[in-house]
């Protein structure tokens, strides 16, 4: 249901309304709609059992079935509250919604010296916690908005709260460098909340405090600037392997007189399963759009599963490249602006890949094979950032890393496929956060408009 408020005089559609708290029955379900504490009980269990079905078998897989066997109760009493399993996970995400709010308004003020930091830590905390309780939200989010699109476009008016939210809580605090940019306080909130569903698979023994920790710091770093014996915590020692880890290819090279055809059919794919996503893609729309037989698609792939590793083995390939030419901090040193130049080249890298790359996000939670590559990518980019962070004389070389990578993974996402952010404002957003929050700089483009003003 969309609902319209007044924000300085604009109007602002809010597609995600908070929950107001009272459970009511759907008609024509009963002559007295508002339920008591029974009926309480009865939809919360319904919205437990959804959030463990999604968890566990994935929103395309999940089935109203699954969700009563779940929750003990019966299909009619399923349909008293929910009228499918998509009204379900929007019930969910008004409530995820809602609490992140709440999370960040009441965040307070902090300050740019050591209890700052402390408060700080507390919110991270907080919202790790909260995406750990809603997870498979977070993780079915992309899936469930093919067929709502509204209803996830509504999901940035949240993002505005929390973001007005955060710089209010920086008010006084907030180093006059940064520019106040809803852009940098989306990318923290992405890196955060990223960094909540990776940590586990890529950072081996790091604990979860060292995480909270080390992503309260850099947040601090962000907004109140570098400063020492407050938010500049003494280097990490870490331990990587010789060669990171690289993602091997499952797919069998194909023959060579073959490559021409095998080749129209991954670009076909390529083109398909970004637009349809996976679960709704079929052979038939591939080979179509291909101009090919189905016996033509069976020659090179045993089905559309394997055609896509072969496009997400090809693709996370070039990521990881790409990674390795992220530059040095001595010559982050000598040339401050290599940084935004190499992100302008990670965007391209993404526009070119960036269908299958979110694609993938789609099924990630229900093909254990696409999870494990995933975990290997994500380890190998962790490994060859941690590389080029590992000069500082501060912080955490992995955790820093890990929040470099989901700050790349999420900002693309938020500019191609969300279309939350421009892609010349998500490049400023993300050097800010990098010069700043990973390498304790200042922004060189931010420091340069400001002598611009003088």
């Amino acid at each position: 249901m969309l609902t319209t408020a007044a924000d300085n005089g604009k109007a602002v559609c809010i597609v995600l309304p908070m929950d107001s708290g009272e459970i009511v029955r759907r008609p024509p379900f009963g002559q007295h709609p508002v339920v008591g504490e029974r009926g309480s009980d009865t939809q919360r269990r319904i919205l437990e059992a959804a959030l463990t079905v999604f968890e566990e078998v994935g929103f395309n897989a999940a089935r109203v079935e699954l969700i009563t066997k779940a929750a003990g109760c019966s299909r009619p009493s399923f349909y008293q509250y929910f009228a499918n399993k998509d009204d379900v996970f929007w019930k969910l995400a008004r409530r995820l919604g809602y609490e992140m709010v709440q999370l960040c308004e009441q965040l307070g003020p902090v300050s740019a010296d050591a209890t700052g930091v402390a408060t700080l830590t507390r919110w991270v905390d907080g919202f790790l916690a909260l995406h750990a309780d809603y997870a498979p939200v977070f993780a079915a989010f992309q899936s469930a908005s093919r067929s709502h699109e509204e209803l996830a476009k509504g999901s940035k008016a949240i993002d505005d709260r929390m973001s007005a939210a955060l710089l209010a809580a920086f008010e006084a605090s907030r180093d006059v460098d940064v520019e106040v940019s809803v852009g940098v306080t989306s990318a923290l909130f992405g890196m955060v909340t990223r960094c909540g569903a990776m940590y586990q698979r890529t950072l081996g023994d790091r604990t979860r405090t060292r995480l909270v920790t080390e992503l309260a710091l850099i947040v601090h770093r962000v907004m109140c600037g570098p400063i020492e014996a407050v938010n500049m915590a003494e280097l990490v020692a870490v331990r990587l392997p010789k060669q990171p880890v690289t993602a091997e290819t499952s797919a069998a090279p194909a023959p060579r007189r073959g490559e021409k055809t095998r080749q129209v059919l991954l670009e076909a794919g390529a083109k398909v399963l970004p637009a349809h996503g996976f679960h709704d893609s079929r052979v038939d729309d591939i080979v179509a759009v291909a101009g090919l037989s189905h016996g033509s698609f069976y020659r090179y792939f045993d089905s559309k599963e394997a055609l896509f590793r072969t496009l997400a083995e090809t693709a996370s390939a070039e990521m990881l490249e790409r990674l390795d030419a992220f530059p040095s901090v001595e010559k982050i040193g000598r040339d401050a602006e290599s940084v935004r130049r190499w992100l302008v080249s990670w965007f391209a890298s993404y526009r070119a890949n960036g269908g299958i790359i979110s694609t993938w996000q789609e099924l990630q939670s229900a093909d254990h094979d696409m999870v494990d590559l995933s975990d290997e990518v994500a380890k190998g980019a962790v490994q060859r950032l941690a590389r080029r962070l590992r000069p500082r004389p501060f912080g955490d070389p992995l955790v820093d890393a890990l929040a470099v990578v989901a700050t790349l993974e999420r900002m693309p996402y938020s500019t191609f496929t969300l279309g939350f952010i421009t892609e010349s404002d998500a490049v400023d957003a993300m050097a800010s956060v990098i010069h700043r929050g990973i390498l304790g700089r200042s922004d060189p483009a931010r420091r340069d408009q400001r002598r611009a003003h003088r």
